[in-house]
Order: C-alpha cells, then structure tokens, then sequence
C-alpha cells in the first residue's frame, strides 16, 4: 500500500541533476567523462485553431523536439577543442583553398549524424537498500546533429576550466526505464 506522505516512503528517491552519464563518441574519442551538463529533451505539439461561429476550438498538430545544450569540459588530452573542430571534416565540411573545394561539398543528414554516433543521457541512481549507483533509464536522442559549437573563451582573471558549449539538434528521443543497449550500438 503506497503511503500518502511520500516524503516518509524510505522507498521514494527523486532524480538528481547531479547524476548522469552521457555516452557520445567522436571521432573515435569516448567523450562521456568530459559532460558537465545537458538538457533533457523536450518537445513542443503544436495547436491548430478552428473557429466555429463565436469560439475557437484547439486541435493538436505535430510535435518538434527542441534542440538541447551539452556543456564538456576541454581537456588537453583528448583534446576536445580538436575532436569537435575534426568533426567539421568527417561530415563533409573541407576548408575553402579553392573554388573546387569551396563548392564542392555538402553536409548531409547521414554524415552529420554517424559522425556524431549514438547519443545517450544516462540518468543515475540507486536502488532502496543499496549504496550502489545503477542506470535508472535512458534518453536516447536519435538522428543526432550537432547545430552549433562555441569552444569558449580565455581570461587571466579565472581559474576555471574552458568549457566547449554544444547545441544538438535531432528527429525524436526515446526513453527506457532501466540500462539499456542503445538503438544501433
């Protein structure tokens, strides 16, 4: 029988910002340790109005997911400043020496997003009765794209680690209760 104060169920334990993993390789570098912080995904539906006589009625129409920020740490080795720059030539991008190679390239859905590989926000907790950390579930962005990177800035006013901020955009997410194998790992 569930108890109606969960705040005294021994049982109950809320998800915490703090834990989470992130699985993302590129380039054949496992970034995962770099992860200072990420979005959840979420999506918006949106409303199609129909006026009938005096009153609007409100019919739902397709769903977008929004785009998610990743924040990771730029370490020196790997080097993630270089691991993200070499990303623009795995998915097609070449620099412009020549008209040849200024026009002759294109970015393409398949390219941008094997590059970037699976994608996966591991969301971490424990089990009632165990000190043990586990997977609790999974949010796997599919067709994966990164949109925009900004690879920091400088200062000899701050000791802090530079941080490289990523947008990424992708067609759905899927989420599963419980560590799973990611679609297509």
């Amino acid at each position: 029988m569930a108890k109606s104060n969960f705040w005294l169920n021994p049982e109950f334990e809320p998800k915490r910002q703090f834990r989470f993993l992130i699985e993302l390789t590129i380039g054949g570098q496992n970034l995962q340790f770099l992860a200072r912080s990420v979005d959840r995904p979420s999506y918006t539906i949106s409303d199609n109005p129909h006026q009938f006589f005096n009153h609007t009625f409100y019919y739902p129409g397709r769903i977008t997911w929004n785009t998610i920020s990743l924040t990771l740490v730029d370490p020196v080795n790997p080097n993630g400043a270089e691991v993200l720059y070499e990303y623009l030539s795995s998915i097609g991008i070449q620099k412009p020496t020549s008209n040849v190679t200024a026009t002759g390239t294109t970015i393409t859905k398949e390219s941008a997003s094997s590059a970037l590989g699976n994608l996966v926000i591991k969301e971490m907790g424990t089990n009632p009765g165990s000190p043990d950390t586990v997977v609790k579930g999974n949010w796997q962005l599919l067709n994966a794209f990164i949109t925009e990177v900004n690879f920091g800035s400088h200062s000899y006013d701050s000791e802090d680690m530079i941080d490289i901020q990523m947008t990424l955009r992708y067609d759905w997410a899927e989420y599963q209760q419980g560590d799973v194998v990611a679609r297509g790992a």
